[in-house]
């Protein structure tokens, strides 16, 4: 087995966006213009993504300073013996990705065994299970080569999706791992339009490119979602929600075994609006449940914008919740990026300029010494303090806690970094292990050299507009 750590920087945010292929004619099906929409959004809040309307992967990793993806994610994870041993023939693969990212859910439970496979030019696509509801698709696969295959992090089905014999627009998110230098796992989490007139639909997967490797993996199989839509809770408040730059509705909330997501709609009040920043621009929600813990959350903000219309429609997904609360309490948040801009380009050729509103935040850093508690300021969000680092087999774990405004929020924020300054790999990202205790977390690093000097930091989350003036609560009656 091998260590398979991806570690994003600035530049590889650019190189996977410049990676993505989209054909001419759907461009003519979004009816908008989609480069500005994407370019101006790379940078968007506490990470480096990109956002919208069609076949756009997102990154997740490090911290949220450094980024962490809040729409869509494709998780980077660090294969290990131990990882492979958790993926055996029969388990779930959606599962056990899940589990990693602490998006914990009864994926297995609802999963539909596919097992259908494919091998072309050396390369097989097996499509192990799916899931589905109302609103997305959920695709388990695995990828295995007679080479080494690298990159497939880049790697998405949504691109060759037909769902009943039609190409939608999706967003959505990808999550995956290498079990080898030959086998890939991963899950897509889809978000399209689902029929809606029967509860069984027609999926067509033509592939024609894996990793780089050209071929011909064409898969079809049938979903259903009639287990995972009757063992879910729909409310429809219809609230209404006055924001700075939109008007928007709460359609419904749904609290499935698997997720709760939350279906806003709405347009913006901006009358020349450029892109999803004008029109929807604190797309990201920070909920608290009726006991004031904070919901985790998985992908927030993503969705459809028609620019010409000036509407959008919008999920927010959160983890899966013990039991149905009275109520949720929502902060709504804006997360200006540390960097952005540069020049759009339509169908056409032609070009035109993208300015958009840039705030860095401050490092808040101390050296591990050994001795603990380490406090870490995170200015006017809260504090961190760090109880415990401690390095055994072979990894190296962060115990902490937070106090403040976002326990969970605040949380995500952790990363080390040696005396050159490059950043400690991440083997296992933020997770609250006790639901007793919802403000201690865990976070599992690469190996610490003891005879090396590592410093220990956060963010003061300046960039951060954490608007508990717009605060809202969402009573969950029938």
């Amino acid at each position: 087995m091998i260590n398979k750590d991806f570690n994003l920087e600035e530049k590889d945010v650019y190189k996977l966006f410049n990676d993505i292929k989209l054909e001419e004619s759907e461009f003519d099906e979004m009816k908008e213009e989609i480069s500005s929409i994407q370019k101006e959004r790379i940078k968007k809040s506490l990470n480096k993504k990109i956002k919208g309307q069609k076949n756009f992967k997102i990154l997740r990793y490090g911290s949220i300073a450094a980024a962490i993806g809040l729409v869509s994610i494709i998780g980077i994870g660090t294969a290990s013996p131990a990882f492979a041993q958790n993926i055996p023939i029969l388990s779930s693969i959606t599962q056990t990705l899940n589990d990693k990212f602490g998006f914990y859910g009864d994926y297995a439970e609802y999963s539909q065994i596919i097992n259908k496979g494919v091998t072309d030019n050396g390369v097989t696509l097996t499509i192990n299970e799916v899931l589905a509801d109302d609103s997305k698709l959920i695709i388990g696969y695995t990828i295995k080569s007679d080479k080494k295959i690298e990159d497939l992090q880049v790697a998405g089905l949504s691109r060759f999706l037909k769902i009943n014999g039609k190409m939608y627009g999706s967003n959505g998110s990808s999550t995956g791992d290498y079990v080898d230098d030959y086998t890939y796992v991963g899950t897509e989490e889809i978000h399209t339009k689902i029929p809606q007139s029967s509860q069984t639909f027609k999926i067509d997967l033509d592939v024609y490119d894996i990793g780089g490797v050209q071929g011909k993996w064409n898969i079809a199989f049938s979903a259903s979602k009639d287990e995972l839509v009757k063992k879910s809770e729909i409310f429809k408040p219809n609230i209404k929600i006055d924001l700075p730059d939109s008007n928007a509705t709460i359609d419904k909330v749904v609290f499935s075994p698997i997720d709760t997501s939350i279906f806003i709609s709405g347009n913006g009040k901006n009358a020349n609006t450029k892109g999803p920043n004008d029109m929807f621009g604190y797309d990201y929600w920070i909920a608290f449940d009726d006991k004031g813990v904070e919901l985790i959350p998985k992908g927030l903000g993503g969705g459809t914008f028609d620019t010409n219309k000036n509407i959008f429609s919008s999920e927010m997904e959160y983890v899966k919740t013990k039991g149905i609360p009275k109520y949720l309490t929502i902060v709504p948040c804006k997360i200006i990026p540390s960097a952005g801009g540069g020049v759009s380009t339509d169908k056409d050729g032609k070009e035109t300029p993208i300015t958009i509103e840039t705030r860095k935040s401050k490092e808040i850093s101390k050296v591990i010494d050994g001795v603990y508690p380490i406090e870490l300021s995170q200015g006017n969000m809260g504090k961190l303090i760090i109880k415990e680092i401690k390095t055994e087999n072979n990894r190296t774990t962060v115990k902490y806690a937070t106090e403040g405004k976002a326990p969970y929020f605040q949380a995500q924020d952790v990363l080390i970094k040696d005396d050159q300054g490059k950043n400690i790999i991440i083997k296992d990202y933020v997770k609250r292990n006790d639901s007793e205790k919802p403000n201690e977390f865990t976070k599992v690093f690469e190996a610490l050299d003891p005879n090396r000097k590592y410093t220990i930091y956060t963010n003061d989350f300046s960039n951060v507009e954490f608007r508990e003036d717009l605060k809202f609560r969402i009573n969950l009656n029938k």
